[in-house]
């Protein structure tokens, strides 16, 4: 199954969906110091624990840093018959699209 992805821009409309989740896969202290706004944090080395939560009903986007562990995921997660999408280069890529704007 491939993995959906979205681009920066298309995420404010991803995210405004109903039924919805933001998910930072960054560790604690990375989410801490920022993160998008609405987004929950389930650390990428924890998201194994957090799977018995998440509902497969919601469809979650992931984010990390820079894109890859959130590629890791959504792979692992859409395969087990989760709704994912993630986000084209991570929260750097949100971060670049900011300061261009």
């Amino acid at each position: 199954m491939a993995v959906r992805t979205i681009g920066v821009k298309e995420l404010e409309d991803y995210a405004e969906k109903p039924n919805t989740k933001l998910v930072d896969l960054r560790p604690r202290e990375e989410y801490a110091q920022y993160h998008l706004e609405g987004a929950v944090n389930i650390p990428y080395d924890d998201l194994e624990k957090y799977k018995g939560r998440l509902s497969k009903s919601t469809t979650y986007i992931l984010y990390c840093e820079r894109g890859s562990s959130s590629l890791l995921a959504a792979k692992e997660l859409s395969q087990e018959g989760y709704q994912v999408y993630t986000v084209i280069g991570g929260i750097h890529a949100w971060e670049e699209s900011v300061r261009d704007s």
